[in-house]
């Protein structure tokens, strides 16, 4: 009778044992497959995104050291790009984190907000445009727009926020997806008046604007190098002329603009031309622009006005 109990004892420690050896490694698999968190979860989250988002995120890959960027909804239909730094973000972090951007083609307009992010914070002027070729076309680009509007969709958002180590920016939910052609050297040029300078060889006019009854804008572009540009304007201007003021340099550190329509950053020339004659102050000003973006790069907008 003992010997009975004690070989069914044995049966069932043996069972519990063999039980404990086939619940602990079912567990542990288990919970190596529970959705990962911190600094993992972008790889889980990217893993599952689709293609097109992947994508997206990859263009906005910061080329400093970061724990984490990913790409989550947001209220009516917008997104939510978040980068989170290995440090505190510091100006020039933003600033340079800007220049990567704009050599991608990814233009970002706007001030960056130092503080805790908010859907209803509006900017006063901002937007965020992606440029690519359209190689199908001579002289044209593709553009997408991605600037947030806030919830009533009468007003930019602001276009990054920084917070500690937390970079935050707002996107349409059709960034990347929805493109418009953009031709920069037009095949054919609206009627224009001819300025005193002459245009420059090889410009074509894309845009005239009256300023007022007097004065207008002609807005041409070309292909070229905007020091060679300058060089042209200037001697003209001289010949035209009594006094000729040069500001800004083929060198000078971009500024923010709108160049061709698009906001972006762009180097800026302005000679200007003065006469007075006959109690009246006659004027030729031309702007010369040249946008960092690599898409934009090689050409040239130049606006003259004039009375």
């Amino acid at each position: 009778m003992l010997s009975r109990l004690l070989v069914g004892n044995a049966v069932r420690i043996a069972i519990l044992i063999v039980g404990s050896l086939t619940v602990f490694p079912v567990a542990a698999f288990c919970q190596d497959k529970q959705p990962a968190t911190g600094k993992d979860y972008l790889v889980v989250e990217a893993s599952e995104a689709p293609q097109d988002e992947r994508e997206l995120v990859d263009s906005f890959a910061p080329s400093f050291a970061s724990q984490e960027i990913k790409l989550s909804p947001g209220p009516a239909g917008r997104k939510m790009l978040t980068i989170t730094a290995d440090r505190n973000f510091t100006g020039r972090m933003v600033r340079k984190y800007n220049e990567t951007l704009l050599s991608r083609g990814i233009n970002i307009f706007g001030a960056a907000y130092f503080g805790d992010f908010s859907w209803d914070r509006p900017a006063f002027d901002a937007s965020i445009t992606v440029t690519r070729k359209y190689a199908a076309e001579p002289d044209t680009i593709e553009i997408s727009e991605g600037i947030a509007q806030t919830a009533h969709g009468d007003r930019p958002l602001m276009p990054m926020t920084i917070t500690a180590d937390r970079l935050s920016i707002p996107l349409r939910g059709d960034f990347g997806k929805t493109w418009k052609k953009l031709r920069l050297i037009p095949a054919t040029e609206p009627m224009a008046p001819e300025p005193k300078t002459g245009r420059y060889p090889g410009s074509r006019v894309y845009l005239v604007r009256q300023d007022d009854g007097l004065a207008k804008t002609v807005c041409y572009a070309v292909k070229g190098k905007l020091a060679d540009v300058e060089n042209f304007f200037e001697g003209k201007l001289k010949e035209v002329h009594k006094t000729v003021i040069v500001t800004g340099e083929p060198t000078s550190p971009p500024a923010p603009v709108e160049l061709f329509g698009i906001r972006t950053s762009a180097r800026i020339i302005v000679v200007a031309g003065y006469t007075y004659a006959q109690k009246k102050l006659h004027y030729t000003e031309v702007t010369l622009k040249q946008a960092g973006d690599p898409n934009l790069a090689p050409y040239v907008e130049i606006e003259v006005a004039e009375n």
